[in-house]
Protein backbone atom coordinates (compact mmCIF):
# COMPACT_ATOMS: atom_id res chain seq x y z
CA UNK A 1 0.00 0.00 0.00
CA UNK A 2 0.82 3.97 -0.62
CA UNK A 3 3.19 5.16 2.43
CA UNK A 4 0.67 8.09 2.18
CA UNK A 5 -1.58 5.51 4.09
CA UNK A 6 -0.69 5.51 7.98
CA UNK A 7 -1.72 2.42 9.39
CA UNK A 8 -1.52 1.45 13.33
CA UNK A 9 2.70 1.85 14.70
CA UNK A 10 2.71 -1.70 16.08
CA UNK A 11 1.61 -3.19 12.10
CA UNK A 12 4.15 -0.64 10.32
CA UNK A 13 7.12 -0.85 12.23
CA UNK A 14 6.83 -4.53 12.82
CA UNK A 15 6.93 -3.92 16.87
CA UNK A 16 4.89 -5.53 18.93
CA UNK A 17 2.47 -3.07 21.09
CA UNK A 18 3.98 -2.23 24.11
CA UNK A 19 7.57 -1.66 22.48
CA UNK A 20 5.84 0.73 19.65
CA UNK A 21 3.61 2.56 22.28
CA UNK A 22 6.52 3.26 24.69
CA UNK A 23 8.28 5.69 22.44
CA UNK A 24 7.42 9.26 22.56
CA UNK A 25 4.39 9.96 19.40
CA UNK A 26 6.86 12.84 18.13
CA UNK A 27 3.35 13.70 15.66
CA UNK A 28 1.01 14.10 18.77
CA UNK A 29 3.77 16.13 20.49
CA UNK A 30 3.88 18.60 17.44
CA UNK A 31 0.83 19.15 17.38
CA UNK A 32 0.75 19.79 21.30
CA UNK A 33 3.05 22.37 20.69
CA UNK A 34 1.15 24.47 17.63
CA UNK A 35 -1.86 24.23 19.80
CA UNK A 36 -0.07 26.29 22.43
CA UNK A 37 1.49 28.93 20.37
CA UNK A 38 -1.97 29.34 18.74
CA UNK A 39 -3.44 30.57 22.00
CA UNK A 40 -1.10 33.57 21.53
CA UNK A 41 -2.64 34.58 18.11
CA UNK A 42 -5.95 36.11 17.87
CA UNK A 43 -8.73 33.82 17.95
CA UNK A 44 -11.84 35.47 16.62
CA UNK A 45 -11.94 39.07 14.80
CA UNK A 46 -15.10 41.25 15.86
CA UNK A 47 -16.13 43.11 12.59
CA UNK A 48 -18.43 46.00 13.28
CA UNK A 49 -20.08 45.13 9.89
CA UNK A 50 -19.91 42.89 6.76
CA UNK A 51 -16.83 44.76 4.52
CA UNK A 52 -14.83 46.65 7.17
CA UNK A 53 -11.30 45.33 6.81
CA UNK A 54 -10.38 46.31 10.55
CA UNK A 55 -11.83 44.77 13.46
CA UNK A 56 -11.12 44.42 17.65
CA UNK A 57 -8.71 40.53 17.72
CA UNK A 58 -9.31 38.75 20.86
CA UNK A 59 -6.96 35.65 22.06
CA UNK A 60 -8.57 32.57 23.01
CA UNK A 61 -7.60 34.66 26.91
CA UNK A 62 -9.67 37.59 25.86
CA UNK A 63 -12.94 35.60 25.65
CA UNK A 64 -12.38 34.74 29.39
CA UNK A 65 -10.00 33.16 31.14
CA UNK A 66 -12.06 30.04 31.54
CA UNK A 67 -12.16 29.00 28.01
CA UNK A 68 -8.02 29.57 27.97
CA UNK A 69 -7.86 27.77 30.78
CA UNK A 70 -10.00 24.39 29.24
CA UNK A 71 -7.82 24.47 26.27
CA UNK A 72 -4.20 24.99 27.97
CA UNK A 73 -5.29 21.70 30.04
CA UNK A 74 -6.77 20.17 27.18
CA UNK A 75 -3.39 20.35 25.07
CA UNK A 76 -1.08 19.57 28.80
CA UNK A 77 -2.89 16.42 28.87
CA UNK A 78 -2.06 15.46 25.26
CA UNK A 79 1.53 16.26 26.22
CA UNK A 80 1.19 14.06 29.03
CA UNK A 81 -0.36 11.17 27.13
CA UNK A 82 2.79 11.73 25.01
CA UNK A 83 4.98 11.24 27.70
CA UNK A 84 3.81 9.48 30.29
CA UNK A 85 1.41 7.00 29.28
CA UNK A 86 2.83 3.43 28.80
CA UNK A 87 0.90 -0.13 27.00
CA UNK A 88 -3.21 -0.11 26.47
CA UNK A 89 -3.19 3.14 28.54
CA UNK A 90 -1.64 5.31 25.77
CA UNK A 91 -4.30 5.09 22.93
CA UNK A 92 -7.17 6.17 25.16
CA UNK A 93 -4.86 9.07 27.16
CA UNK A 94 -4.00 10.51 23.51
CA UNK A 95 -7.84 10.11 22.50
CA UNK A 96 -9.36 11.64 26.05
CA UNK A 97 -6.86 14.45 25.63
CA UNK A 98 -7.10 15.07 22.11
CA UNK A 99 -11.36 14.91 22.82
CA UNK A 100 -10.71 17.68 25.39
CA UNK A 101 -8.35 20.20 23.53
CA UNK A 102 -10.46 20.06 20.36
CA UNK A 103 -14.13 20.27 22.07
CA UNK A 104 -12.56 23.07 24.18
CA UNK A 105 -11.70 24.98 20.93
CA UNK A 106 -15.04 24.44 19.76
CA UNK A 107 -16.71 25.64 22.27
CA UNK A 108 -14.73 28.89 22.98
CA UNK A 109 -15.33 29.87 19.09
CA UNK A 110 -19.54 28.83 19.72
CA UNK A 111 -20.37 29.61 22.83
CA UNK A 112 -17.61 31.92 24.34
CA UNK A 113 -18.06 34.17 21.20
CA UNK A 114 -21.72 34.22 20.84
CA UNK A 115 -21.78 37.18 23.05
CA UNK A 116 -19.37 39.36 21.40
CA UNK A 117 -21.36 41.55 19.10
CA UNK A 118 -23.54 42.79 21.56
CA UNK A 119 -26.18 44.71 20.56
CA UNK A 120 -24.73 45.70 17.51
CA UNK A 121 -26.66 44.72 14.91
CA UNK A 122 -24.24 44.51 12.04
CA UNK A 123 -21.50 43.13 13.73
CA UNK A 124 -20.35 39.42 13.10
CA UNK A 125 -17.15 37.50 14.63
CA UNK A 126 -14.61 36.27 11.87
CA UNK A 127 -11.92 33.37 12.63
CA UNK A 128 -8.83 34.31 12.94
CA UNK A 129 -5.37 33.06 12.54
CA UNK A 130 -5.22 30.75 16.40
CA UNK A 131 -8.66 29.06 15.67
CA UNK A 132 -7.10 27.65 12.53
CA UNK A 133 -3.90 26.81 14.34
CA UNK A 134 -5.77 25.21 16.91
CA UNK A 135 -8.07 23.20 13.92
CA UNK A 136 -4.47 22.16 12.37
CA UNK A 137 -3.17 21.17 15.93
CA UNK A 138 -6.50 19.09 16.41
CA UNK A 139 -5.86 17.33 12.95
CA UNK A 140 -2.54 17.01 13.41
CA UNK A 141 -3.04 14.94 16.80
CA UNK A 142 -5.87 12.91 14.89
CA UNK A 143 -3.41 12.20 12.37
CA UNK A 144 -0.83 11.02 15.47
CA UNK A 145 -3.91 8.97 16.94
CA UNK A 146 -4.87 7.01 13.89
CA UNK A 147 -1.40 5.80 13.11
CA UNK A 148 -1.30 4.28 16.75
CA UNK A 149 -4.87 3.44 17.08
CA UNK A 150 -7.41 4.12 14.58
CA UNK A 151 -10.58 3.05 16.29
CA UNK A 152 -10.01 5.19 18.93
CA UNK A 153 -10.25 8.37 16.50
CA UNK A 154 -13.85 8.20 17.18
CA UNK A 155 -14.35 9.33 20.35
CA UNK A 156 -12.86 12.70 19.70
CA UNK A 157 -15.35 12.43 16.35
CA UNK A 158 -18.30 11.94 17.64
CA UNK A 159 -17.63 14.37 20.53
CA UNK A 160 -16.94 17.43 17.63
CA UNK A 161 -19.88 15.74 15.59
CA UNK A 162 -22.43 16.57 19.05
CA UNK A 163 -21.02 19.92 19.84
CA UNK A 164 -21.27 20.92 15.86
CA UNK A 165 -24.99 19.70 16.04
CA UNK A 166 -26.15 21.97 19.39
CA UNK A 167 -23.73 25.23 19.09
CA UNK A 168 -24.79 28.63 18.50
CA UNK A 169 -23.51 30.07 15.22
CA UNK A 170 -25.56 32.93 14.81
CA UNK A 171 -22.68 35.63 15.69
CA UNK A 172 -20.23 34.19 13.08
CA UNK A 173 -19.96 35.80 10.08
CA UNK A 174 -19.51 32.80 7.62
CA UNK A 175 -23.14 31.70 8.68
CA UNK A 176 -24.59 35.53 7.87
CA UNK A 177 -23.45 34.86 5.03
CA UNK A 178 -25.17 31.52 4.35
CA UNK A 179 -28.29 32.56 5.70
CA UNK A 180 -28.00 35.59 3.01
CA UNK A 181 -27.33 32.94 -0.13
CA UNK A 182 -28.67 29.83 1.28
CA UNK A 183 -30.87 28.70 -1.71
CA UNK A 184 -27.52 30.11 -4.41
CA UNK A 185 -25.27 27.97 -1.96
CA UNK A 186 -27.31 24.91 -2.46
CA UNK A 187 -27.19 25.21 -6.20
CA UNK A 188 -23.50 25.56 -6.40
CA UNK A 189 -22.93 22.89 -3.63
CA UNK A 190 -24.76 20.35 -5.79
CA UNK A 191 -23.05 21.72 -9.20
CA UNK A 192 -20.15 21.15 -7.86
CA UNK A 193 -20.78 17.73 -6.94
CA UNK A 194 -21.96 17.16 -10.42
CA UNK A 195 -18.30 17.97 -11.98
CA UNK A 196 -16.99 15.63 -9.84
CA UNK A 197 -19.15 12.68 -10.08
CA UNK A 198 -19.56 13.16 -13.55
CA UNK A 199 -15.61 13.13 -14.90
CA UNK A 200 -14.19 10.87 -11.86
CA UNK A 201 -15.57 7.73 -13.34
CA UNK A 202 -13.80 8.52 -16.65
CA UNK A 203 -10.60 9.30 -14.95
CA UNK A 204 -10.52 6.35 -13.30
CA UNK A 205 -11.61 3.60 -15.95
CA UNK A 206 -9.37 5.66 -18.66
CA UNK A 207 -6.75 5.82 -15.91
CA UNK A 208 -7.10 2.30 -14.73
CA UNK A 209 -6.55 1.14 -18.54
CA UNK A 210 -3.59 2.91 -19.45
CA UNK A 211 -1.96 1.74 -15.69
CA UNK A 212 -2.74 -1.97 -17.00
CA UNK A 213 -1.55 -1.23 -20.46
CA UNK A 214 1.51 0.27 -19.32
CA UNK A 215 2.23 -2.60 -17.15
CA UNK A 216 1.50 -4.91 -19.79
CA UNK A 217 3.12 -2.99 -22.62
CA UNK A 218 6.88 -2.31 -21.58
CA UNK A 219 7.55 -0.82 -24.98
CA UNK A 220 4.36 1.58 -24.10
CA UNK A 221 5.54 2.49 -20.55
CA UNK A 222 7.17 4.87 -20.63
CA UNK A 223 5.36 6.88 -23.18
CA UNK A 224 1.99 6.23 -21.71
CA UNK A 225 3.24 7.60 -18.16
CA UNK A 226 5.19 10.47 -19.87
CA UNK A 227 1.80 11.79 -21.69
CA UNK A 228 0.00 11.42 -18.73
CA UNK A 229 2.34 12.93 -16.59
CA UNK A 230 2.61 16.13 -19.29
CA UNK A 231 -1.25 16.98 -18.39
CA UNK A 232 0.01 17.83 -15.18
CA UNK A 233 2.16 20.19 -15.81
CA UNK A 234 -0.36 22.25 -17.89
CA UNK A 235 -1.99 24.66 -15.49
CA UNK A 236 -5.82 24.27 -14.84
CA UNK A 237 -6.89 27.78 -15.84
CA UNK A 238 -4.55 27.35 -19.04
CA UNK A 239 -5.92 23.84 -19.95
CA UNK A 240 -9.37 25.38 -19.32
CA UNK A 241 -8.30 28.47 -21.67
CA UNK A 242 -7.12 25.89 -24.52
CA UNK A 243 -10.50 23.81 -24.42
CA UNK A 244 -12.57 27.19 -24.52
CA UNK A 245 -12.37 27.73 -28.63
CA UNK A 246 -13.21 24.10 -29.33
CA UNK A 247 -16.40 23.62 -26.30
CA UNK A 248 -17.02 27.47 -25.78
CA UNK A 249 -18.05 28.19 -22.12
CA UNK A 250 -20.02 25.87 -19.65
CA UNK A 251 -19.61 22.68 -17.74
CA UNK A 252 -17.93 20.31 -21.06
CA UNK A 253 -15.03 21.93 -20.82
CA UNK A 254 -14.38 21.70 -17.33
CA UNK A 255 -15.44 18.10 -17.09
CA UNK A 256 -12.82 17.02 -20.01
CA UNK A 257 -10.24 18.75 -17.88
CA UNK A 258 -10.86 17.20 -14.43
CA UNK A 259 -10.73 14.19 -16.51
CA UNK A 260 -7.75 14.58 -17.87
CA UNK A 261 -6.23 16.19 -14.64
CA UNK A 262 -7.66 12.96 -12.63
CA UNK A 263 -5.76 10.62 -14.87
CA UNK A 264 -2.04 10.85 -13.69
CA UNK A 265 -2.82 9.14 -10.11
CA UNK A 266 -5.22 6.40 -11.13
CA UNK A 267 -2.63 5.85 -14.02
CA UNK A 268 0.63 5.60 -11.61
CA UNK A 269 -0.84 4.01 -8.66
CA UNK A 270 -2.19 1.37 -10.94
CA UNK A 271 1.10 0.88 -12.89
CA UNK A 272 2.85 0.26 -9.35
CA UNK A 273 0.15 -2.06 -8.20
CA UNK A 274 0.53 -4.41 -10.85
CA UNK A 275 4.22 -4.02 -10.87
CA UNK A 276 4.28 -4.88 -6.94
CA UNK A 277 3.05 -8.18 -7.66
CA UNK A 278 5.16 -10.54 -6.05
CA UNK A 279 6.24 -13.11 -8.74
CA UNK A 280 6.41 -16.10 -6.88
CA UNK A 281 2.59 -15.34 -6.63
CA UNK A 282 1.90 -15.11 -10.37
CA UNK A 283 4.52 -18.66 -10.56
CA UNK A 284 2.81 -20.19 -8.11
CA UNK A 285 -0.70 -19.09 -9.83
CA UNK A 286 0.91 -20.73 -13.08
CA UNK A 287 1.63 -23.56 -11.51
CA UNK A 288 -1.90 -24.60 -10.35
CA UNK A 289 -3.38 -23.98 -14.03
CA UNK A 290 -4.61 -20.62 -14.01
CA UNK A 291 -5.09 -19.21 -17.32
CA UNK A 292 -4.36 -15.41 -17.16
CA UNK A 293 -7.18 -14.16 -16.92
CA UNK A 294 -8.21 -16.16 -13.84
CA UNK A 295 -4.58 -14.76 -12.67
CA UNK A 296 -5.44 -11.09 -13.26
CA UNK A 297 -8.93 -11.26 -11.12
CA UNK A 298 -7.84 -13.75 -8.51
CA UNK A 299 -4.51 -12.36 -7.87
CA UNK A 300 -3.40 -9.75 -9.29
CA UNK A 301 -6.21 -7.29 -9.05
CA UNK A 302 -6.84 -8.35 -5.07
CA UNK A 303 -2.89 -7.29 -4.28
CA UNK A 304 -3.11 -4.13 -6.77
CA UNK A 305 -6.20 -2.81 -5.01
CA UNK A 306 -5.43 -0.73 -2.23
CA UNK A 307 -2.73 0.96 -5.06
CA UNK A 308 -6.01 1.56 -7.36
CA UNK A 309 -8.17 2.62 -4.76
CA UNK A 310 -5.13 5.10 -3.53
CA UNK A 311 -4.93 6.62 -7.28
CA UNK A 312 -8.82 7.15 -7.14
CA UNK A 313 -8.41 9.30 -3.75
CA UNK A 314 -5.54 11.35 -4.99
CA UNK A 315 -7.90 12.06 -8.25
CA UNK A 316 -11.11 12.96 -6.29
CA UNK A 317 -8.90 15.01 -4.38
CA UNK A 318 -7.09 16.66 -7.38
CA UNK A 319 -11.42 17.34 -8.59
CA UNK A 320 -12.74 18.54 -5.58
CA UNK A 321 -10.37 21.05 -5.57
CA UNK A 322 -9.94 21.64 -9.29
CA UNK A 323 -14.00 21.88 -9.66
CA UNK A 324 -13.52 25.20 -7.99
CA UNK A 325 -11.55 26.59 -10.65
CA UNK A 326 -14.69 26.05 -13.10
CA UNK A 327 -16.80 29.16 -12.22
CA UNK A 328 -14.27 30.90 -14.39
CA UNK A 329 -15.58 29.35 -17.65
CA UNK A 330 -19.07 29.34 -16.50
CA UNK A 331 -19.37 25.88 -15.26
CA UNK A 332 -20.44 26.73 -11.77
CA UNK A 333 -19.28 25.56 -8.95
CA UNK A 334 -18.44 26.59 -5.13
CA UNK A 335 -15.52 28.66 -6.91
CA UNK A 336 -18.70 31.33 -6.93
CA UNK A 337 -18.26 32.31 -3.97
CA UNK A 338 -14.88 32.68 -3.75
CA UNK A 339 -14.71 34.70 -6.62
CA UNK A 340 -18.03 36.98 -5.69
CA UNK A 341 -15.90 37.43 -2.48
CA UNK A 342 -13.00 38.44 -3.62
CA UNK A 343 -14.88 41.00 -6.10
CA UNK A 344 -16.66 42.68 -3.14
CA UNK A 345 -13.74 42.04 -0.37
CA UNK A 346 -15.91 40.03 1.63
CA UNK A 347 -13.21 37.45 3.35
CA UNK A 348 -16.47 35.67 4.91
CA UNK A 349 -18.24 35.24 1.59
CA UNK A 350 -14.43 33.54 0.90
CA UNK A 351 -14.64 31.68 3.78
CA UNK A 352 -18.27 29.96 2.79
CA UNK A 353 -16.71 29.00 -0.90
CA UNK A 354 -13.65 27.70 0.60
CA UNK A 355 -14.54 25.89 3.89
CA UNK A 356 -16.95 23.32 2.00
CA UNK A 357 -14.25 22.58 -0.74
CA UNK A 358 -12.28 21.11 2.74
CA UNK A 359 -14.92 19.24 4.40
CA UNK A 360 -15.08 17.55 1.54
CA UNK A 361 -11.82 16.91 0.72
CA UNK A 362 -11.67 15.79 4.34
CA UNK A 363 -14.31 13.58 3.98
CA UNK A 364 -13.16 11.99 0.82
CA UNK A 365 -9.71 11.36 2.25
CA UNK A 366 -11.12 9.51 5.18
CA UNK A 367 -13.61 7.01 3.22
CA UNK A 368 -10.86 6.37 0.52
CA UNK A 369 -7.97 5.97 3.26
CA UNK A 370 -10.56 3.40 4.92
CA UNK A 371 -11.31 1.35 2.08
CA UNK A 372 -7.58 1.16 0.88
CA UNK A 373 -6.97 0.04 4.83
CA UNK A 374 -9.89 -2.63 4.35
CA UNK A 375 -8.18 -3.45 1.20
CA UNK A 376 -4.76 -4.40 2.02
CA UNK A 377 -3.93 -7.70 2.45
CA UNK A 378 -3.66 -9.18 6.00
CA UNK A 379 -0.67 -9.68 7.47
CA UNK A 380 1.28 -7.05 5.15
CA UNK A 381 2.72 -4.45 6.04
CA UNK A 382 2.69 -1.07 4.20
Amino acid sequence: MSAALPLPLSRKAGLNWPLAAARPNAIALTAVIIGLLSLQWPFVVLHPNRVAPDGDELTVFGLGGMWAALIVSGWLLQALAVWLARGRARAPALALSLTWAASASYVALTWGAVALPGDQEWARVAIAGGAWGTLAAVYIGAFALYAEAPRWLALPVLALAALAWTAPYQHLGVVMEYQMAADVFHDELLQHLLLVAVSLPPAMLLGAAIGLLAARKRALESVLLGAAGLLQTIPSIALFGLLLPIMGLGAKPAILAMVLYGLWPVVVNTHTGLGAVPPAMLDAARGVGMSAWQMFWRVELPLAAPFFVEGVRGAMLMLIGLATVAVLINAGGLGYFLLRGTEQAVPDLVLLGSLPVVALAFAADAVMRLLAWRLAPKGRAA
